[in-house]
This record gives C-alpha cells, sequence and structure tokens, in this order.
C-alpha cells in the first residue's frame, strides 16, 4: 500500500460498540507468546479464603508486536496530554500563625 494520496481510495467506517461494558482495571499483565502479545486485566487481588489471594483476570486482548506499538504511542500522546491539561501545582498558601507561637521571620531579602 502506498502513501501517495493519489493512490489511496477513501474508505467509510463505521464504529459499533455492540458489547460496551465498562470494566475498571488497576493492573495489567503483559505476556508474550511466539506471533501475539497478551495483555491481561484485572481489578486487582482478591481474597478468596483465609490465607489464599487471587489475581482474577476479567479481559484478555491478544495485540501483534506492532499493535502493541502502536497503542504504546498513542498512550504515551494521551498522558502527555492529560498531564499538561489535568495536572497543576498545588497552589502556594503563606504559612499561619500557631496560637501560642511567634510569626516565623522574614527571609533575609536576596542581593
Amino acid at each position: 500500500m502506498s502513501n501517495d494520496p493519489q493512490n489511496q481510495q477513501q474508505i467509510n467506517l463505521q464504529i459499533r460498540y455492540d458489547d460496551l461494558t465498562a470494566r475498571y482495571s488497576n493492573h495489567a499483565l503483559v505476556s508474550v507468546g511466539n506471533e501475539e502479545v497478551y495483555i491481561d486485566f484485572t481489578s486487582g487481588i482478591v481474597a478468596d479464603r483465609p490465607g489464599v489471594s487471587v489475581l482474577p483476570i476479567h479481559t484478555r486482548i491478544a495485540m501483534t508486536p506492532s499493535g502493541v506499538v502502536r497503542l504504546t504511542q498513542l498512550l504515551a500522546q494521551t498522558v502527555q496530554r492529560f498531564q499538561v491539561v489535568q495536572v497543576q501545582p498545588p497552589p502556594q498558601e503563606p504559612p499561619t500563625q500557631v496560637e501560642g507561637g511567634e510569626a516565623p521571620a522574614a527571609p533575609a531579602p536576596a542581593n
């Protein structure tokens, strides 16, 4: 397939969400087969019975290595945008005087 715009064909694509069940995942396990990468998602460790804990996998995704590379790039871009937009430094508040204590000394001017 060529990247030449004259040789490209336009395709109408519809995205269908038949079974759209959102599941929270706090952990992901990655394993590699001969030709695929498997990503197993779990919500975390669950106590099954006294002394026994279980890590239940609720979703497994199989991808080609090239698909994993594209997913990694997409996730890195998304996290970078999220950090730029969402993460802001906490507001700086002046120190408050504790009752019965002395006010903190003002810093010396820098010359």
